[in-house]
């Protein structure tokens, strides 16, 4: 699993912007951020969701990255012991994103 999805958040000005009178992905609430949810599929190919969300959606979204990351990383540790190699011999960078990771969760 490749580990390049990404979310963005942008606030609006509604007097300016023309924004639904409901979040995108609940209907339920008024939207409170303009979102860009991006999802890389198995195959590269890479999947965008883009509105309006209110705050609970918004932090849906950021608990559903968080999931496919720990997810991702889940996967390549038991590769990496698979092939008996020592996962803390990554380099630094790898190490800092499972740092980063730890402290989503």
């Amino acid at each position: 699993m490749r580990l390049n999805d990404s979310i963005f958040f942008a606030t609006f000005d509604p007097l300016y912007i023309n924004a639904p009178d409901s979040c995108s992905l609940c209907i339920a609430q008024p939207p409170a951020v303009n979102c860009e949810y991006c999802i890389e599929q198995s195959d590269g190919q890479r999947h965008y969701i883009k509105g309006f969300c209110c705050t609970a959606c918004a932090a849906g979204l950021l608990q559903k990255l968080a999931g496919r990351e720990a997810q991702g990383w889940a996967e390549e540790e038991a590769e990496l012991q698979a092939d008996d190699r020592d996962v803390l011999a990554m380099c630094p960078c790898a190490r800092w994103r499972r740092i980063r990771l730890y402290l989503y969760l």
